[in-house]
């Protein structure tokens, strides 16, 4: 286990590098789009739909589990979206981090 920490931070800083040069030029950006209302649908297709947004801004998006039990959503077709920040109709810009509120699909309600 020894040398999968110095392998995990490489790859991650290696990512993190990666990242910067698109995510500095969207900053530089003051478009904005309008958030989707994408309430009932799963997390795939949520995340589908704000990306879809721009061809040339890569938004960032984060979920979290609405029943408080601060699971992870490792496979998101399996989420359904119960609220989202910002709200639908709010304003996204290339800064925004948008949320999705999730609940487990087909086994627990919004």
């Amino acid at each position: 286990m020894k040398f999968c920490a110095p392998i995990a931070a490489s790859v991650l800083l290696a990512g993190g590098l990666a990242l910067a040069g698109p995510a500095a030029a969207a900053d530089d950006t003051t478009e904005t789009w309008s958030m989707p209302d994408v309430t009932g649908k799963t997390l795939a297709q949520a995340e589908a739909a704000v990306a879809a947004l721009s061809d040339d801004v890569r938004f960032r998006m984060v979920s979290t589990d609405m029943t408080g039990y601060a699971r992870q959503q490792l496979s998101a077709p399996n989420w359904t979206v119960c609220a989202t920040a910002p709200r639908p109709g709010g304003t996204v810009t290339a800064k925004t981090t948008v949320i999705f509120g999730v609940v487990r699909l087909h086994s627990e309600s919004c």
